[in-house]
């Protein structure tokens, strides 16, 4: 009996009666005009998902894997679906990765090296699109940025979610990862150094009290964890003390070792506040010897204010060199200019980074490359004019510190000398 497959109208002919299919091998006899046979035509689906041997017609390979299967005219195409249906692995992955609503991939199954299909769930996708979020620190507004719903459509993933599905995911996230943190620091019950300082918005002036926990995990292994990220309103001892209370309240935080601030006054009157209330709330077996250590000042903090003191010894210097880079670095011509005494005074190629004033360690770097240039700056005030006219401007009303001298390059070689000391002692973990 033949497979009902064969069977199949292709769509030409609606309403085909059974007296059509009897006369149908007549048909076929008067069609190859000398009585030979025409060639069969394939109506099957499967022939979508095989082809035809041209060397020997009674075979056709699978499109997908490659096996050969047998089809004779005369037989049906059973042999062929059923490789479809549940041998053919290759298929199944082809089908997965084609189904409107559901992303599919080819991962291998073990040694043997077979494929098996890889199903990614709408949820998976979107906690991943999340996940992407936060570690990249993406605004929000990215998730219905045309570039990412470009991306999903041309790689025929699901439709983005909105940006307030996005917040609301990434606040759970939070809260179910800042739950699992607490379940942690409660079953070790080990102590915890916090280290803390403000941090004042430039745009807004808005000041934001970061504290961070540093703990020594079961395998020994130093961690740390941000806490708190608190929006105070001003820099007081009180505020201080009443944020960081409320904190480890908040994380259920009972044990502390020390605390490590900044040498400013607010935070002495802040952690005598936080001492004596602190024991009073956990008993005296919140801190060690009753808070004897419990502050202790930032080294940093010490190293930037003994540079800073230095640096004011050869502000002059520093600032004749810096004024220098400026100008360079202020327009093209001035740096094609720079370039031509970098080359004629077979100096290597490099950077000059311009510092930031408020950070010493910018500023060390800044002078150590300008060193290197030495040569370079003094054939500019031997030959460029407006390079020297840059420095006979008027700023505020007073001279424009420069051109950098012997004397200064001097001073600031030494100064360097000093710094990279300090410069290490920071690098040090």
């Amino acid at each position: 009996m033949r497979d009902a497959d064969d069977c199949d109208s292709d769509g030409s002919g609606d309403g085909v009666e059974t007296p059509i299919l009897r006369n149908k091998g007549k048909r076929k006899e008067t069609e190859g005009g000398s009585g030979s046979k025409s060639a069969k035509k394939n109506r099957s689906w499967v022939w979508k998902h095989f082809t035809r041997k041209i060397e020997d017609n009674d075979k056709a390979g699978c499109n997908y894997c490659g096996k050969e299967m047998s089809c004779p005219t005369k037989s049906g195409t059973s042999n062929m679906k059923k490789h479809l249906n549940v041998t053919c692995k290759c298929y199944k992955a082809w089908q997965a990765v084609n189904k409107d609503n559901n992303q599919g991939a080819l991962d291998q199954d073990g040694e043997d090296g077979n494929l098996r299909v890889c199903k990614v769930s709408e949820t998976v996708f979107r906690e991943a699109t999340n996940e992407m979020m936060v570690v990249g620190e993406l605004p929000l507004a990215w998730v219905e940025s045309l570039a990412w719903r470009n991306f999903c459509n041309r790689t025929k993933l699901y439709q983005p979610h909105s940006r307030r599905t996005a917040t609301r995911d990434i606040v759970e996230i939070f809260v179910k990862k800042k739950e699992a943190m607490k379940r942690i620091l409660n079953e070790n019950k080990q102590r915890l150094s916090l280290t803390t300082d403000i941090w004042v918005f430039n745009h807004t002036g808005s000041s934001y009290m970061v504290i961070t926990a540093h703990f020594v995990d079961r395998w020994w292994q130093l961690k740390k964890l941000i806490i708190g990220f608190k929006n105070v309103y001003d820099h007081k001892g009180a505020t201080i003390s009443k944020v960081l209370l409320d904190c480890l309240e908040e994380w259920d935080i009972k044990k502390v070792f020390c605390i490590t601030v900044d040498n400013a006054t607010a935070n002495s009157s802040a952690l005598r506040r936080f001492k004596e209330a602190f024991i009073e709330k956990n008993g005296a077996d919140a801190l060690v010897l009753d808070g004897r250590f419990l502050h202790i000042r930032c080294a940093t903090h010490i190293l930037n204010l003994i540079v800073k003191e230095g640096t004011m010894e050869v502000e002059s210097s520093v600032n004749a060199i810096r004024n220098g880079i400026h100008y360079v670095r202020s327009s093209t011509p001035r740096q094609k200019s720079f370039e031509q005494r970098v080359e004629s005074g077979r100096i290597q190629r490099g950077s000059l980074p311009l510092d930031v004033r408020t950070r010493w360690n910018s500023t060390y770097l800044m002078l150590e490359q300008a060193m290197k240039f030495k040569v370079a700056f003094e054939k500019m005030e031997a030959e460029d004019k407006p390079y020297n006219d840059y420095f006979n401007e008027t700023v505020y009303g007073n001279k424009r510190v420069g051109p950098p001298s012997k004397d200064d390059w001097e001073a600031v070689e030494r100064l360097v000398q000093f710094l990279i000391i300090f410069y290490k002692a920071t690098l040090v973990r």
